[in-house]
């Protein structure tokens, strides 16, 4: 996935600071992340000091051309991950923040219960259980 290209391609600027948020994330593809988080890492990484209002931007691009996706968190930072496929859920434990993702037979089942207590013919998931992880508990 090339990040950079595709902002590029749609007409966005490339900035040394744009850079280094789409690297980070080509980097770290599994990587689940709220703003604060990058924000910190970019810059424990860089020279240069990069607002939290570049990244919000970068972001925003990236989640209008396809490319990234965010989920909301009762009472928390939203988390952003890129979009590898259609069906982005996750299991977050409410106390130490580790996220889960469910995988694609665990979500086509529940999908498929869904389906038939709504009849409705479900498009995308993107959503996030909150509970308790094993070390947690």
């Amino acid at each position: 996935m090339n990040l950079l290209s595709a902002l590029k391609n749609n007409g966005y600027r490339i900035t040394g600071s744009r850079k280094m948020i789409c690297e980070l994330l080509e980097t770290n593809l599994h990587f689940h992340f709220n703003v604060q988080q990058l924000h910190q890492i970019i810059n424990e990484k860089s020279k240069s000091k990069v607002d939290r209002t570049t990244i919000y931007r970068t972001l925003e691009a990236l989640e209008e051309l396809g490319l990234l996706q965010h989920s909301h968190i009762p009472h928390k930072s939203a988390i952003y991950f890129l979009n590898d496929n259609d069906q982005n859920v996750h299991v977050i434990c409410e106390t130490c923040d580790k996220i889960v993702d469910i995988s694609n037979d665990s979500i086509n089942s529940i999908n498929s219960i869904l389906q038939n207590d709504t009849k409705f013919n479900l498009i995308n998931n993107n959503f996030v259980y909150i509970g308790k992880c094993s070390e947690c508990n």
